[in-house]
């Protein structure tokens, strides 16, 4: 262990959050709680509240790095593409500290009815991958004016039911290549499809009554899984791109509750068990970075910008935001 968590700012969202992205520049952070979407600048400054006069759970957020829109996705089972426009603000505005804020406008891009369990966008933003609680997956154009938005889907509505359930996918950075695996049972393996038209390009079959919680994609090809056997057995498994061959693995001492992969540095951000513990790994290796910086609240969802800055969201309604220090940064 090499490197350590420093907590920056602690912004209080007063619902329980379950998802976080952060813009590429590190400037912005938005968070998904129990009545929607908020964005607040790394100051605290909440800059949008989204939708407004109403309650809309979001359990899902991805967004590009140029932070111009957001996927958002409701436990209802609706997937909203949300442009940002930037607003300078009037002087009479002004009383709270900025000068603009960020203004909403919606497009409904999917939808089906309380079954969104993951949602993944690609690195260069063109694709987005839904997996959802029901036997099903689909790969969506990310562009809400596309005339075809659903560009492949097996679900049980259409008769094309996938084997598993509860999917977890993971887009890479090129929108190529698209990894899933199940948490439901029937399935017991790992899969590398074809982002543009799911063929196989590779698979790798688990240990029986092995599920998986989460994959995430890895830069430069290859995935970490969350792997489940029992409450008291978790793995932590990265593969190739391929999935034939297992690069490390990782054993865990408490559940994994979020994951999140760098898109460009070889840095993996992980939150375990019931008091909100973060641990940061080498996406290469496995080595541990940093470790056991403590929340006191499950952590739901994490996100990662520039390998070093990392907003988690937590049950008890905080939104953290975090800074990962390597050694080579102590002295600087």
């Amino acid at each position: 262990m090499s490197g350590r968590l420093e907590p920056i700012r602690w912004i209080n969202v007063h619902h329980p959050a379950y998802a976080a992205a952060l813009s590429g520049d590190e400037q912005f952070v938005a968070v998904g709680s129990e009545q929607g979407v908020s964005i607040f600048d790394v100051t605290g400054r909440r800059l949008l509240s989204y939708p407004e006069g109403t309650a809309v759970p979001v359990h899902q957020l991805a967004a590009p790095d140029e932070w111009d829109q957001l996927y958002v996705a409701s436990r209802s089972g609706r997937l909203v593409h949300v442009a940002l426009e930037r607003r300078d603000l009037m002087e009479e505005e002004k009383d709270e500290g900025g000068t603009f804020r960020f203004h909403p406008h919606p497009t409904l891009l999917y939808q089906s009815e309380n079954d969104i369990h993951s949602l993944s966008l690609s690195g260069d933003g063109r694709l987005i991958a839904v997996g959802h609680l029901s036997p099903g997956l689909a790969v969506l154009d990310a562009d809400p004016q596309s005339d075809e938005r659903i560009i492949w889907r097996r679900h049980r509505d259409d008769r094309t039911a996938t084997q598993g359930q509860t999917w977890a996918a993971a887009l890479d950075t090129e929108g190529e290549t698209l990894y899933v695996g199940s948490a439901g049972s029937g399935t017991n393996q790992l899969a590398a499809l074809d982002a543009a038209d799911s063929t196989p390009r590779g698979h790798h079959r688990l240990d029986p009554g092995v599920r998986v919680i989460a994959v995430v994609a890895l830069p430069g090809g290859g995935l970490a899984a969350v792997l489940v056997k029992d409450v008291y057995t978790v793995s932590l498994v990265a593969y190739d791109a391929g999935i034939k061959e297992q690069l490390w693995e990782r054993t865990c001492d408490q559940p994994v509750t979020a994951i999140v992969a760098d898109r460009e540095r070889p840095v993996l951000v992980v939150g375990l068990g019931y008091e909100g513990k973060l641990r940061v790994f080498s996406a290469e290796n496995g080595q541990e970075l940093a470790s056991d910086l403590t929340l006191k609240s499950v952590i739901n969802g994490l996100a990662i910008a520039q390998g070093r800055t990392i907003a988690a969201a937590a049950q008890d309604g905080q939104l953290v935001l975090l800074r990962y220090l390597p050694e080579e940064e102590f002295y600087l």
